[in-house]
């Protein structure tokens, strides 16, 4: 069996996480800094992929929780560093290691994941909306991505 340490150095190799310049362009494009009023460094894609080159316990960390997973910091970093797959990784090794509380399951794909960030969010830009509006948060964010892709294209 592979231990979490191994598994988060794949995901730091795998995702090009060493090939960071920290030039900020992930920073400047990652839509979070207009989701969340707490945004920070800490919770942005640069933030985490320092946590996970400079051996913190990044899986323990509750930023990994905030990413929409849209990639768009991938999109415009000049490395090519894929925040999203750094931080999906690290999402999957936190729910094996059972690192995480209040897992839900997606009612689309069954995969598990956490919506506590997204879900504030959510709720409190929707929160007249009817019900039925807010059965997207029954969904892991790569399926939430899809929907939004199959309803606005």
């Amino acid at each position: 069996m592979v231990s979490g340490k191994d598994r988060i150095a794949e995901a730091r190799r795998s995702s090009g996480a060493h090939s960071c310049v920290e030039c900020g362009r992930c920073v400047a494009v990652c839509p979070m800094a207009e989701m969340y009023s707490n945004f920070s460094i800490e919770m942005s894609p640069r933030g985490v992929i320092k946590k996970a080159l400079t051996g913190d316990n990044i899986i323990t960390d509750e930023n990994i929780w905030y990413c929409t997973e849209c990639n768009a910091g991938t999109d415009f970093c000049p490395q090519g560093v894929s925040c999203r797959d750094l931080i999906r990784a690290l999402r999957e090794i936190a729910i094996e290691e059972n690192m995480v509380e209040n897992l839900k399951h997606c009612t689309r794909c069954g995969k598990q994941f956490l919506s506590i960030p997204a879900k504030n969010f959510v709720f409190e830009r929707l929160r007249e909306e009817p019900p039925n509006v807010l059965n997207i948060l029954e969904l892991c964010p790569s399926c939430r991505r899809e929907m939004y892709m199959l309803r606005n294209t």
